[in-house]
């Protein structure tokens, strides 16, 4: 069937929603750019009030997708790259073994981001 996309962001407290919409507006720009409509957004932070890592991956299983890659939408591999989202990987892969789940590497110090902050320095300089 192909595989399933969860990209996954920390989150804000659900309070502050507005502050979680930048992930549901890159979901949205991956599958225009990609042309992939099997991707789901997630949060770390469970007060944001979106869907879980947990929630979005058992989804996209329910859609009959047996492969899935988890792609954090993070600068650096903190705890949560090293310890928390592993574990929570190891625990969905108990309950489906079945399912591969392959966890991308965050974004990290890449020089694209390096030119798009040159570029909005430039925009107040």
């Amino acid at each position: 069937m192909g595989r399933g996309i969860v990209i996954l962001g920390h989150g804000s407290r659900a309070r502050v929603w507005e502050a979680n919409q930048l992930l549901l507006q890159i979901v949205e720009k991956f599958k225009q750019k990609t042309g992939e409509q099997n991707v789901k957004p997630a949060y770390m932070n469970v007060k944001s009030g979106g869907p879980t890592l947990e929630q979005a991956i058992e989804e996209l299983i329910r859609e009959g997708f047996t492969e899935i890659v988890v792609a954090p939408w993070f600068l650096t591999d903190g705890l949560h790259i090293r310890e928390d989202i592993p574990e929570i990987i190891d625990s969905i892969k108990e309950k489906y073994p079945e399912v591969q789940i392959a966890l991308a590497k965050p974004l990290g110090a890449d020089n694209r981001l390096v030119d798009i902050l040159i570029e909005r320095i430039g925009e107040v300089s």
